[in-house]
């Protein structure tokens, strides 16, 4: 069975870096990919008309399309342009994905830019945002684990990405002493430290316990490091393959709401980054070891 991929095009500078890690990736995988860009009529000149401005699109994906066939021939490919509100038809077009992955640019105002981090808050599958840089690597597999459960998701999916590309992966948990401990507001001494340290951890090897458990050829580094979490994460992933994060969902209906250590890792794009979406009422699909064999 084929991993469904849905790829976001917008013919901009991040277009091309997603294209190019689609491709390599099936190089590996065997997957079925659906190319689709997002006409907002919305917010076209009133000066063109919009039966003007379709062709471009579909030259836009059928130039893409032709590439994917002449580099990764296995690849079922299709195309599809959508009309209206670019967030909303994005995450309806995820909706029966595996993944959804979208390039990325820092113009002000880019589609994919700007609104990549209301993208990873909404969608309901993972999310590979590839910045505009990218170039294969053959680095580990990041991921980044709390101490509640928006990281288990996020733990497996990076277990099983490390496992399928044979390399290794990296489980990092960063933590901080709470604030009124760290102005000596209450007592703050040795113990108090080393107890923080301790609690945290023993989250951290929890984690790694269970991986290890769960895929036993998988080689597993830790890393336990005391300070911001985006920093933390995003040190550790600047050679990396991937740096794969969770976080917590909230339907269109209640409103957008990304993690912060998410929302830092979009800005600052070390490597392609994957959002893993919680809550639990979400499957998350993730191709066995027999695809691509």
């Amino acid at each position: 069975m084929a991993e469904t991929i849905v790829l976001a095009l917008n013919g901009g500078t991040g277009s091309p870096a997603a294209l190019d890690w689609v491709i390599e990736r099936a190089r590996i995988l065997q997957i079925s990919l659906e190319l689709t860009t997002v006409i907002d009529l919305a917010r076209l000149p009133t000066t063109i008309a919009k039966d003007r401005v379709l062709p471009a699109y579909e030259q836009m994906l059928m130039d893409s399309a032709s590439r994917v066939r002449r580099d990764a021939p296995a690849v079922q490919v299709m195309t599809s342009v959508r009309r209206g509100a670019p967030l909303q038809e994005l995450l309806n077009s995820a909706a029966d994905a595996d993944l959804l992955v979208i390039g990325t640019r820092e113009a002000a105002g880019s589609l994919y830019g700007t609104l990549r981090h209301q993208i990873a808050a909404g969608v309901s599958c993972p999310l590979v945002i590839v910045p505009t840089d990218w170039t294969p690597r053959n680095g580990s597999v990041v991921v980044g684990v709390d101490d509640d459960e928006t990281s288990h998701r996020a733990v497996a999916f990076a277990a099983r990405e490390a496992e399928r590309l044979g390399r290794e992966l990296s489980i990092v948990h960063a933590w901080r002493i709470p604030t009124l401990l760290a102005l000596g507001w209450l007592s703050a001494g040795a113990s108090s430290y080393d107890e923080i340290r301790m609690a945290h951890a023993e989250v951290l090897a929890g984690v790694v316990e269970r991986v290890r458990a769960e895929h036993p050829t998988l080689v597993v580094r830790d890393t336990l490091e005391q300070g911001s979490a985006a920093l933390v994460l995003t040190g550790a992933a600047e050679h990396a393959e991937m740096v794969v994060v969770g976080t917590h969902g909230r339907r269109m209906i209640a409103g957008l709401l990304l993690g912060s250590i998410a929302h830092d890792l979009l800005i600052s794009m070390p490597c392609p980054v994957v959002v893993v979406p919680h809550p639990a009422d979400v499957p998350l699909l993730i191709p066995n070891a027999e695809h691509g064999k």
